[in-house]
């Protein structure tokens, strides 16, 4: 096991100091730069409008005004909107994205079956039998994923699918997904291994950790999910995790309090929810409810439980104490220089390869295929409705208006964070307000942070990640509830 030393290098050399300036100068602009957009889908092609409104980018128009996002999260934006074929193969038009995800897991599908057929070219070669030979739920996964991808694209199967919920999820998620996954592979190690995160960890370490019980340099994972997405979030933790930076405490705690919906997003789902209008008032709620939360959560069970150790093989490689006659400042100067000259431009490509291997192999087919499955319960069966009665009461008790109509959708978001905007459209404004909050508040949802949780070798499963979801709703609604009450008391927000 490979330990940090723990003994404080002050040199610093030129060619760190350089490397850790310009590196961190991309990544605050790339990741933690606010720029003005709009969104635009220039087509004269009636089925090109009809998708691109689908995906929420209004022909020839401006989706939003005033809106921000980071300059990855535009370029993601802009290849999600932009990147589709007319009249290619047959399709009257086919997302890049999708039609990606469904090449990819093609490949998965068909080395699977070579690989459990023990074809020798695959079983004899160690790097392509980890990848096809599978997990059998993973397996299994792959081909669900890749009969919905192939439902969709070619227009078959049973309508329960077909009529919208393949629509929803593999044109809007999965899409999106491909080409936030294409992007930030190769752009999070320029936020990590370029000393920013060891730099800032160094500096703010002692108010984060009375705070939170985390090291400093957590607070970039919490600065990256705000103004780019959970998703980056959770991606930066695991990787950190599994490079020694991180315990599978605090990277448990990070990925389950601090993986926000970037406020962009928040913005339109405030907008879908009719709370424009209301839009800072709202934010802020959820701002103070999620504070609150990643104060109390890390020291309650069952966060405070787990392991507070490295990965074996890894070992620990993060140093933020300061000798007591040191300079802070110094010492995270000397960090962040020492951890830019290890970063080379090989060892970058070689992570961005392996985890896009990780991501289209597994994760977009699990997601394609779970997540449709989830979607389709939701909307055809009474099973969240059942399921959710015990919450429709503890609504009541805080008399939220029609309590027992949108008591679904406290559960709901346990699959996706969106749907509950969604069913909350005709719900009186308190309980658009309350429950709209408590969607974000909530932070865990399968579609997209939770399987890459799982993925990852964060100690949490699907059964943690259900019981800390309902520990967040439980102990969020209340607060929500109460701000929301005084808010209205206050004839700041509507009744």
């Amino acid at each position: 096991m490979s330990t940090m030393s723990t003994e404080t290098n002050t040199q610093i050399s030129n060619k760190g100091m350089i490397k850790f300036i310009v590196g961190s100068l991309v990544a605050l602009f790339l990741f933690l730069t606010p720029l003005p957009v709009s969104r635009m889908c220039d087509t004269t092609s009636e089925s090109m409008i009809s998708f691109c409104e689908t995906i929420g980018v209004i022909d020839g128009g401006v989706l939003e005004e005033g809106i921000f996002n980071i300059p990855l999260g535009i370029v993601i934006d802009w290849l999600g909107g932009t990147l589709m074929l007319e009249n290619f193969a047959g399709f009257d038009f086919i997302s890049i994205g999708v039609l990606i995800a469904f090449v990819t897991t093609t490949i998965a599908v068909v080395g699977t079956i070579l690989a459990y057929a023990n074809v020798k070219f695959i079983t004899e070669n160690e790097k392509l039998k980890n990848i096809f030979k599978a997990h059998p739920v993973f397996a299994i996964s792959r081909m669900l994923g890749l009969l919905f991808l192939a439902m969709e694209l070619f227009g078959f199967g049973p309508g329960f699918i077909t009529d919208w919920v393949s629509g929803l999820m593999i044109n809007t998620l999965v899409n999106g997904l491909v080409f936030i996954f294409l992007v930030l592979a190769l752009a999070i190690p320029i936020l990590t291994d370029f000393g920013l995160m060891e730099f800032i960890g160094v500096l703010i370490k002692k108010f984060v950790n009375t705070l939170f019980l985390l090291p400093g340099r957590a607070a970039v994972d919490l600065a990256g999910s705000w103004f780019g997405s959970s998703s980056v979030s959770v991606m930066i933790t695991t990787d950190q995790h599994e490079k020694g930076f991180y315990t599978g405490r605090e990277a448990a705690a990070i990925c389950v309090n601090f993986a926000f919906v970037s406020l962009p997003f928040s913005l339109v789902v405030a907008n879908t929810l009719g709370l424009g209008g209301s839009f800072p008032l709202w934010y802020l709620t959820i701002s103070l409810v999620c504070i609150i939360l990643g104060i109390v959560m890390p020291r309650i069970w069952p966060l405070n439980k787990l392991a507070d150790t490295y990965l074996e093989g890894v070992g620990k490689q993060i140093d933020e104490e300061v000798e007591e006659s040191g300079s802070r400042f110094k010492k995270a100067l000397a960090l962040a220089s020492t951890r830019a000259e290890k970063t080379t431009a090989k060892g970058i490509v070689k992570s961005g390869l392996k985890f896009y291997v990780s991501v289209f192999m597994d994760l977009i087919p699990v997601i394609t295929a779970w997540g449709i499955i989830a979607l389709a319960l939701e909307g055809y069966t009474p099973i969240f409705d059942w399921i959710s009665a015990p919450m429709g009461w503890f609504l009541t008790i805080f008399r939220v208006p029609e309590a027992m109509t949108y008591a679904s959708t406290t559960l709901v978001g346990f699959v996706d964070m969106f749907i509950p905007a969604l069913m909350l459209g005709d719900a009186p404004f308190q309980t658009r307000f309350i429950l709209g909050a408590l969607s974000i508040v909530q932070i865990i949802y399968m579609a997209e942070t939770g399987i890459l949780i799982i993925r990852s070798k964060v100690p949490l499963g699907i059964g943690k990640l259900f019981l800390i979801f309902m520990i967040r709703t439980l102990l969020g609604l209340p607060l929500i509830i109460l701000f929301t009450w005084l808010l209205t008391a206050l004839n700041l927000i509507g009744s």
